[in-house]
């Protein structure tokens, strides 16, 4: 209840409170009477003032009131439509990884635990590159980071690509993805969805960490 009329009760009080505070100012600062005299007035322009002072500060209450209840909603509505494409990223069949700028998985669903072995509370924070890509092809995979963090050019991005990736155990395997680019406030992120192909490999002796 306080939380749906505070701020329009609050105006109500200080509105309120004007009568009163006005009276004192007349009485002792204006030396205009006493402070009954003042508080009392029969003024019809003193009336019409502080009627009207009142009922502006009423209405101010009420419009901050109704702005703070309309963004609540906003805000509401928001947390849901986040939840719900969480729950649908969560779900979906395709392995879902989201990396930060710096390479540092910040998005793990269970298709991708399911894919390369490793739980998501495990691999959030850890760079994406020591987790599934082969030792081979990692130092490829950090400069082309890099590259795109300095000029904004990439030849991976926005298309599909066919990349060997490594498993927990230490297989090998083929994956179809897509790799989208993402800017979120100041920082750049990066998420692809993934696609296990047919046919696993045994990690070679050059891949082996």
């Amino acid at each position: 209840m306080i939380q749906r009329y505070g701020l329009t009760a609050l105006a109500v009080v200080v509105g309120l409170l004007f009568w009163p505070l006005e009276a004192l100012m007349h009485a002792f600062v204006f030396d205009k009477g006493s402070f009954a005299a003042n508080l009392f007035s029969s003024d019809p322009d003193e009336l019409w003032m502080r009627t009207l002072i009142t009922l502006s500060f009423i209405a101010f209450g009420w419009l901050a009131q109704r702005s703070l209840r309309e963004q609540h909603r906003l805000q509401e509505r928001l947390i849901l439509k986040r939840d719900r494409l969480s729950q649908i990223i969560d779900l979906t069949y395709d392995a879902y990884i989201a990396i930060d700028d710096q390479g540092q998985v910040i998005g793990w669903n269970r298709s991708a635990e399911q894919m390369f072995g490793w739980r998501r509370q495990d691999v959030l924070g850890k760079e994406l590159a020591q987790l599934i890509i082969p030792e081979s092809e990692r130092a490829a995979h950090q400069q082309g980071m890099q590259r795109y963090m300095q000029s904004g050019i990439a030849t991976m991005l926005y298309r599909p690509l066919q990349q060997k990736a490594c498993h927990r155990d230490g297989s090998l395997f083929t994956v179809s993805l897509v790799i989208t680019p993402l800017r979120s406030g100041a920082r750049q992120e990066f998420f692809a969805f993934i696609r296990k192909q047919d046919g696993i490999e045994k990690l070679s002796a050059g891949d082996k960490r």
